[in-house]
C-alpha cells in the first residue's frame, strides 16, 4: 500500500512538474513573442516617423503601446506626432514619459513643452523648474528652459543671467554667445547693444550659427524700423538651403511693409509650396491671420482639397479664422460637422462659444459640458480647455476646470494656487476651506495646507474643536512661522486665552508683526485686552491689505475699523 502511495506521489509530482514546465514554456514563449513584437512595432514606428509617413508611424506606435503602455520610445513618437498636429495631447504623452522614467531630462522636456502649449505665465513650466532648482541648475538644459521662460514672460534680465550661466557651463559652445547677443539687443545700454550686433555680424558667416544670427539681425532691424536692412538680411537668409517656412513668412512680412509688388506672387508661391502639408498650411494660415489677411486666408483654406481640410491642423486653422473674424454662424456650422478625434473636446468648446455668441446660452452650456466630458480627464485637454475658458472670460467654467485639475492632478501646484487666488479674489472662504481640506488629505505632512485649513475653519467657526487641535499641532512644528503663529494666537483668543495668544505673537520679530497678515490678528488681540491705542496702529496697518476675506473684514469692523 505504501509503495502504491509512493508511486502515486511520484506520478502526481512528475505530472505536476511536467504541467508546470509546460505552462512555464508557454508563458515564456508568449512573453518572448510579445517582446519581439513590441520591438518590431517600435522599429517600424521609428522608420515611418523618419520617412514622414505619420499615419503608419501612429499605427505602429499605438500597437507598441498596446503591448507595453510604458514603452518610452513609443510614447516619444506619439508626443512628436501630437506636436506635429499642434495637439495638446503632447502634454499627456510627456507626462506619461515622466511618470514612467522620472529623470531630470524627461521633466525638462515636459517643461519645454509647457512653453508651447500653455498660456502665460506658463504655470507647468514654472512649477517644474522650481521643483528641479535644487538638483538641476548645473545643467545647461535647465538654464535654457529657464531662459526661454524668462523671455516668454518678458523678464529679459533673468533670461540674460540664465544664458550667461549656460555659457559658463559649456564655454566651448558658441550658441550661448549667440543667445546672449540676441538678448542684449534689447538692452538700454547702447554699448552693450553695439557689442551684440558685432557678435551677430561675426557669427552670420558661421557654418552652424549663421542662420540664427541672421534671423536675430532681421528681427533687430525690424524692431528699429530699418526695413531695407531687414530685407537685405532676410534675402541672405533665404539663399540658404536650410531656410525654413518661418523664414519665408518673415520675408513676406517685410515685403508687405515695403508695399512691394512682389508680395502677392511670393505669398502664392509659399501657399503652393505648403499646400500638401497640413502643419505647413496651418503655419501659413496663422501668419496670414496675424497680418491682416483674414478674408484671403479663409478663401485659401476653403479652396484646399477636402482631404487636406479634414486634417486637424487645417481644421484648427480654419476655425481660428472664423473666430478671429467673428463669423459665428459659419463657425457654428463648421464645427457642427464631423468628429475631431482626440480634439473632439476642442470642437465642442468652439461650438459652445459660437452658440454663446449667437445668443443661445442653453445650447452653449450643453456643448461646454460635453467638451469637459470629452477631455477624458486628460491633462493636456483640460489645460487647453482652461486656457479657452479664461480667454473667453468664463469664470464659472474656469473654476470648474481648475477644481477638476486639482482633483485629478493634485501635484499640479499651479492649479491649486490659481484656484486659491480665485477664491481669495471673490471672498469665497467656504470654498477655500474645502480646497484646503482636500489638500490636507492629499498632502498630510505639509504644514502650510493644514495651517490654511485651520485658519479658514476658525474664520468660519466650523469644526472648532478640531481646528484648535490643528492650530496647536502646526505651531509645535513651526513656532517661528508668522502665519502659523498668527493662526495659533487667533485660535487661543477664540478659546478665551487671549493673553496666551498675545504671548505667542510677541515672540516674533517686531518687524514681522507690522506685516498686514500678522498686524490684523495682533491688533485684534491687543484690542481685546484693552490696549486700544497700541491696537489702532496695527489695525491701521492691516487695512492696507485689500484682499481680506469677508470674515476678516468683519473682524476689522468689529474692532472699530471702517472698511
Amino acid at each position: 500500500m505504501d509503495r502504491e502511495k509512493n508511486h502515486l506521489w511520484i506520478w502526481t509530482a512528475g505530472t505536476l512538474i511536467g504541467l508546470l514546465l509546460l505552462a512555464a514554456t508557454g508563458w515564456f514563449g508568449r512573453s518572448a513573442y510579445r517582446h519581439y513584437q513590441e520591438k518590431h512595432d517600435l522599429a517600424q514606428a521609428q522608420a515611418f516617423l523618419a520617412s514622414g509617413d505619420y499615419r503608419n508611424a501612429w499605427l505602429s506606435a499605438r500597437q507598441t503601446l498596446l503591448l507595453n503602455p510604458t514603452n518610452v520610445p513609443a510614447c516619444r513618437i506619439m508626443a512628436a506626432l501630437a506636436d506635429l498636429s499642434h495637439s495638446p495631447a503632447v502634454l499627456d504623452w510627456q507626462q506619461r514619459i515622466v511618470e514612467t522614467e522620472p529623470t531630470i531630462e524627461n521633466k525638462l522636456a515636459w517643461a519645454a513643452t509647457g512653453l508651447r502649449y500653455q498660456n502665460p505665465p506658463f504655470p507647468l513650466t514654472a512649477q517644474i523648474l522650481d521643483e528641479l532648482a535644487a538638483a538641476a541648475t548645473n545643467l545647461v538644459t535647465y538654464q535654457m528652459v529657464a531662459a526661454n521662460l524668462a523671455v516668454r514672460t518678458r523678464r529679459l534680465a533673468d533670461a540674460e543671467t540664465h544664458f550667461e550661466t549656460a555659457a559658463k557651463l559649456d564655454p566651448t559652445n558658441q550658441l550661448y554667445e549667440l543667445n546672449l547677443a540676441i538678448i542684449r539687443l534689447g538692452s538700454a545700454n547702447e554699448a552693450k547693444v553695439a557689442s551684440s550686433r558685432k557678435v551677430l555680424e561675426k557669427l552670420r558667416t558661421d557654418a552652424h550659427l549663421g542662420l540664427p544670427a541672421l534671423r536675430a539681425l532681421v528681427v533687430d532691424r525690424l524692431a528699429h524700423k530699418d526695413i531695407a536692412a531687414a530685407d537685405d538680411y532676410s534675402t541672405q537668409l533665404l539663399s540658404s538651403p536650410q531656410a525654413t517656412l518661418a523664414d519665408q513668412l518673415q520675408h513676406l512680412g517685410i515685403l508687405q511693409q515695403l508695399k512691394s509688388g512682389d508680395f502677392t506672387a511670393r505669398l502664392q508661391t509659399v501657399q503652393q509650396q505648403s499646400a500638401t502639408n497640413a502643419p505647413a498650411v496651418a503655419e501659413v494660415s496663422a501668419w496670414m491671420q496675424a497680418n491682416g489677411l483674414l478674408a484671403d486666408d479663409i478663401k485659401w483654406l476653403t479652396g484646399l482639397p477636402a482631404s487636406l481640410q479634414a486634417q486637424q491642423p487645417v481644421r484648427l486653422a480654419l476655425a481660428n479664422a472664423y473666430l478671429a473674424i467673428g463669423d459665428w454662424r459659419t463657425l457654428q456650422d463648421f464645427v457642427s460637422k464631423g468628429r475631431w478625434g482626440d480634439l473632439e473636446f476642442l470642437r465642442l468648446a468652439l461650438l459652445s462659444h459660437a452658440w454663446s455668441q449667437l445668443g443661445v446660452p442653453q445650447v452653449a452650456d450643453s456643448n461646454w459640458g460635453a467638451a469637459v466630458d470629452k477631455t477624458g480627464n486628460r491633462f493636456g485637454a483640460m489645460t487647453t480647455l482652461l486656457g479657452l475658458a479664461e480667454q473667453w472670460q468664463l469664470k464659472r467654467e474656469s473654476e470648474d476646470l481648475l477644481q477638476r485639475i486639482v482633483q485629478k492632478f493634485p501635484r499640479e501646484r499651479w492649479a491649486q494656487q490659481r484656484l486659491e487666488q480665485l477664491y481669495l479674489a471673490t471672498g469665497n472662504t467656504a470654498a477655500l476651506n474645502q480646497l484646503y481640506a482636500r489638500l490636507v488629505l492629499l498632502f498630510p505632512t505639509e504644514a502650510g495646507f493644514k495651517n490654511n485649513l485651520t485658519a479658514t475653519s476658525l474664520l468660519l467657526k466650523t469644526n472648532l474643536p478640531q481646528a484648535y487641535k490643528w492650530a496647536e499641532e502646526v505651531y509645535a512644528r513651526k513656532t517661528n512661522d508668522l502665519f502659523v503663529a498668527s493662526t495659533y494666537a487667533f485660535a487661543l483668543h477664540l478659546q478665551g486665552r487671549t493673553k496666551d495668544g498675545l504671548a505667542i505673537m510677541q515672540k516674533l520679530d517686531g518687524r514681522s508683526l507690522e506685516q498686514p497678515a500678522a498686524a490684523l490678528y495682533y491688533g485684534l488681540l491687543l484690542n481685546a485686552t484693552g490696549a486700544t491705542n497700541a491696537a489702532a496702529r496695527f489695525l491701521k496697518i492691516a487695512k492696507t491689505n485689500r484682499q481680506w476675506l469677508p470674515e476678516e473684514k468683519r473682524l476689522l469692523r468689529d474692532a472699530g475699523q471702517e472698511w
